[in-house]
């Protein structure tokens, strides 16, 4: 069954990690469009379906730029990812924000995948998993989703939006959880909008003006997956 990301985290939610040990290959795409669609199943919920592009680079670059994403800074207590070692496996040539410039979804073995676009004739890295914790998933809009537990236990949701394929806006929920009388307790969710070192604390309306409105599909679900390994 296929499954979705929640864009905005609520207090108190049960989470299933994402991306870990639901691995499957899925053969090639539906038939073209010339937009991204979306599909409805039986339970009323929305899933992202991607219209396929031509791949703007060979998959040659594509190996180098993928064996160059560095988890060791980001892993001081366990053991780091090692992009080097788990190499693509299966990919997507896309164009998520509708702009004629592709984006490319890859694949290797879970939790390993990363999102790159070909902006300026340049493969770009967008995104990527850093930690066993985290799924990525896109939303029928082309809104990027990264959602899971944070290395310190707290649930996090991100998204990313991307103009001329580049990223345009971002923003972050975080809910932290501490021990009362033996039991979990939420600290509640706190929301920011920008990133990095100008990431800002706003108000949950605030945020939600920003957040994507649609839920997003893990990069598993996804229909479409092409072997990265075939010349």
């Amino acid at each position: 069954m296929k499954r979705i990301l929640q864009t905005l985290l609520l207090a108190s939610a049960i989470f299933l990690p994402a991306g870990c040990d639901t691995f499957q290959s899925k053969d090639g795409g539906k038939g073209g469009t010339d937009s991204q669609t979306s599909i409805m199943t039986d339970d009323n919920v929305e899933y992202t379906e991607l219209t396929k592009k031509p791949l703007p680079c060979s998959k040659e670059a594509l190996s180098a730029a993928w064996k160059l994403i560095d988890c060791s800074t980001d892993a001081p207590k366990r053991k780091a990812l090692d992009y080097k070692q788990h190499m693509p496996i299966l990919f997507i040539s896309t164009d998520l924000d509708g702009d004629d410039i592709p984006e490319i979804l890859l694949r290797s073995d879970p939790p390993y995948a990363a999102i790159y676009s070909y902006a300026k004739d340049t493969l770009q890295l967008i995104t990527f998993v850093d930690h066993e914790r985290i799924g990525l998933g896109i939303t029928p809009d082309g809104t990027i989703v990264r959602n899971g537990s944070d290395r310190d236990g707290s649930l996090l949701s991100q998204f990313i939006r991307l103009h001329e394929s580049l990223p345009a806006a971002k923003g972050e929920t975080q809910e932290k959880f501490t021990i009362r009388d033996n039991e979990m307790a939420s600290g509640g969710v706190k929301y920011f909008l920008g990133a990095d070192s100008a990431k800002t604390e706003v108000s949950k309306e605030t945020y939600q003006q920003s957040a994507p409105q649609q839920n997003a599909t893990f990069l598993e679900d996804l229909d479409g997956w092409e072997d990265f390994r075939k010349p």
